[in-house]
């Protein structure tokens, strides 16, 4: 008996907070920096990612899962094929051909109609992993859509990344990166 009423419990938890799998329906990444001449970004021309999320009548409960992957030579400059260039160089793109992040546990706190998270997890850049932790707004779309913005600033050293010269070692890019994010993810 004691086990049925288990097994009833954690069914009813199941149904209170149904977890759906997403992926990416629409993203803008951009990557920005400096150098000693003119600041710099790079846009993702690709990102993938997938999810579990808990939400119950079309709210937010909880994020149980998250893996991002952008690869590195769909990231393209406004400057062109020489920074493009650079950057896989840089970022060693035949060794490690995307950034990958995996969320290890995320907080989330509703705000309106809008949600606060808190999300820790694993960035792996040019075969280096860091635990990152940083600051996401999400919103819950009519469609059922789940829509993320934020950003994150790292220094490529951190990452065992040389920032790249140009123009004969005239031109140095800073070490510090910003990261800017938008991602809107639907139900599979």
């Amino acid at each position: 008996m004691k086990v049925q009423i288990l097994f009833l419990f954690v069914l009813s938890l199941n149904m209170v907070y149904a977890q759906d799998n997403f992926q990416v329906a629409s993203f803008s990444l951009t990557i920005k920096g400096s150098s000693n001449l003119h600041d710099w970004q790079s846009t993702a021309k690709e990102l993938r990612a997938t999810g579990a999320f808990a939400v119950e009548a079309g709210e937010l409960q909880a994020i149980n899962a998250l893996s991002v992957e952008v690869p590195v030579k769909s990231i393209k400059s406004e400057k062109g094929s020489i920074m493009d260039n650079k950057t896989y160089k840089a970022l060693d793109a035949n060794k490690y051909p995307a950034i990958k992040y995996k969320l290890d546990k995320a907080t989330v706190n509703k705000k309106g109609d809008k949600y606060d998270v808190n999300a820790s997890g694993s960035l792996m850049i040019a075969g280096v992993t860091n635990k990152v932790n940083f600051y996401v707004s999400g919103k819950t779309g009519s469609d059922g859509s789940l829509t993320f913005n934020g950003s994150y600033k790292l220094k490529m050293t951190d990452y065992k990344i040389d920032p790249p010269t140009a123009l004969l070692g005239t031109m140095t890019v800073g070490d510090d990166v910003e990261i800017v994010f938008r991602v809107t993810l639907k139900a599979k």
